[in-house]
């Protein structure tokens, strides 16, 4: 069996950073929180997620875009500001997907996931 993909969610909601954490468990991914842009940044650096959901609620949320592009991360940034998708994908993210979209968000993350590089652990850890 392979082991799960390594996912960083991002959200300054505590109470929708432990919804989306529980649901990256469900649909079978290793889910690492962070409720604000430097404990991200941190918690990228050291775990090495293959990919980040990330709330642009977050008040540094475009340069934590443009910051986790640089560690090689792939972003989707799960939104409820339509408004912002063009800004968010000048930044650099990979997708946007409107809240409370799921179905939408569940089909763009099967589509990026791969095989798991042992390149990081795999203990779920919350930063932030």
């Amino acid at each position: 069996m392979s082991q799960p993909q390594h996912v960083l969610v991002i959200d300054d909601d505590p109470d929708s950073l432990a919804g989306m954490s529980e649901l990256m468990t469900l649909w079978g991914y290793d889910a690492v929180c962070a409720w604000k842009g430097t404990a991200a940044l941190a918690a990228a650096g050291s775990q090495r997620p293959d990919l980040a959901i990330l709330d642009l609620s977050l008040a540094d949320a475009f340069n934590v875009i443009q910051q986790l592009k640089a560690l090689g991360v792939t972003v989707i940034v799960f939104s409820g500001w339509k408004q912002a998708e063009v800004a968010a994908r000048a930044a650099g993210a990979d997708a946007f997907v409107l809240k409370p979209d799921l179905e939408t968000l569940e089909r763009v993350l099967a589509r990026r996931r791969g095989p798991v590089a042992a390149r990081r652990p795999i203990a779920a850890k919350k930063s932030g």
